[in-house]
């Protein structure tokens, strides 16, 4: 049996995420470990706003809605955790910051999309290819 001590737990902007950080918790109650809960906000590229809105205004509604996204995650869970909201791209912030907090795992849920995004790659894949601690990845299921 593995003995965790720090499990970071990564969440998206989905409903549907829940499942993932019931796991985490799981985790941490059988390992009396430590959790932290991170959220990314992707950077928009400036061409990605034209005629719509500004990348600032963009951004700033998304972070709006990632920290609501955290605050609901808080009332859905019975242990302590820390929050954090990175930005940037959610490979390289879930796999700097896991390094920062010397988590021993790593806990992101995955859809299990096919085709052309299976070809490019998901942030579950990234994260489990570049994470120097251990990753589960745990499937969404519609």
């Amino acid at each position: 049996m593995f003995n965790y001590k720090h499990v970071l737990v990564a969440t998206d902007l989905h409903n549907d995420d829940l499942p993932v950080v019931k796991k985490a918790v799981a985790l941490v109650k059988r390992n009396e470990a430590k959790l932290t809960i991170v959220t990314v906000v992707p950077h928009i590229p400036y061409y990605m706003a034209s005629g719509l809105s500004s990348v600032t205004d963009i951004e700033s509604r998304i972070e709006h809605d990632c920290r609501a996204k955290l605050e609901r995650v808080k009332t859905q869970i019975d242990v302590d955790a820390e929050y954090v909201l990175a930005h940037g791209s959610a490979t390289i912030e879930i796999v700097r910051l896991a390094d920062k907090i010397g988590a021993d795992i790593v806990v992101i849920g995955s859809h299990g999309h096919g085709g052309v995004k299976r070809l490019l790659g998901s942030t579950a894949s990234s994260v489990l290819h570049h994470a120097n601690c251990d990753v589960l990845v745990v499937r969404i299921r519609p």
